[in-house]
């Protein structure tokens, strides 16, 4: 596996820090946070910027925020994950050129995240279990398009093959990290609002969402480049 085998060759002390414990990661992101949050942080910081114009104005938020979430958040989440593993292999880049990289596959990044998008909606549909099952399985399309290079539905694919065996693990490590930084996110909404009306608590909740939101991209990474070495030592 390509991917595999450049992380190894670049950093031989990688493959004996594959993990899936939460806490292993969480530690391990916050270790590698402090060089490329800014970065990061300017990349989350549109999601901000569009929930406080939804709350503004609604039907023009909701207008900007479709097109948002079907183009312009996949090219960013690229961004970020090209910029965290370049940073893994201390080759931290610009952040234009993070950006570069992304504009660069963001044709497969925008149709993967679509083709994601609607499959699990199309589980949650199935009386939800599947949606969350294929939701699991496809959760590393993104990273296998803009981190290996991979098409649409090769993203797809690849992530689900990578999760095959480990979707108990995966699932246990986005839970926690979901649960710790979900109830985080809304101690801050409930504090937003009670510091002032419905704008303050959006205001104040999605700053919350978008200060932690470098933490999750790194997390999400190294549970990726994890999952890929721990595939390679079972072959």
């Amino acid at each position: 596996m390509k991917g595999v085998d450049l992380a190894a060759h670049e950093d031989p002390s990688v493959m004996q820090n594959a993990t899936l414990s939460p806490i292993r990661l969480l530690q391990r992101s916050f270790e590698m946070v402090g060089p490329i949050y800014g970065p990061l942080l300017i990349l989350a910081s549109p999601g901000f910027i569009m929930a406080i114009v939804t709350e503004l104005t609604p039907l023009l938020g909701g207008i900007l925020n479709l097109a948002y979430g079907l183009i312009g958040l996949p090219i960013l989440a690229g961004a970020a994950f090209w910029l965290v593993d370049q940073h893994l292999k201390q080759r931290t880049p610009p952040l234009g050129n993070s950006l570069d990289r992304a504009v660069s596959r963001a044709v497969p990044l925008v149709f993967g995240s679509i083709l994601l998008v609607l499959i699990v909606s199309l589980g949650m549909l199935l009386l939800v279990l599947p949606g969350i099952y294929w939701g699991i399985r496809l959760a590393f399309t993104l990273c296998a398009i803009v981190l290996e290079d991979k098409g649409a539905t090769e993203g797809l694919g690849y992530s689900w093959n990578l999760v095959r065996g480990r979707w108990w693990g995966v699932f246990w490590a986005f839970l926690a990290v979901g649960l710790i930084f979900g109830i985080a996110i809304l101690i801050s909404f409930s504090v937003g609002g009670i510091l002032g009306d419905t704008l303050g608590a959006a205001v104040v909740g999605n700053a919350a969402a978008t200060a932690v939101a470098p933490i999750l991209d790194i997390y999400t990474v190294l549970l990726f480049r994890s999952l890929q070495q721990l595939q390679a030592q079972a072959a």
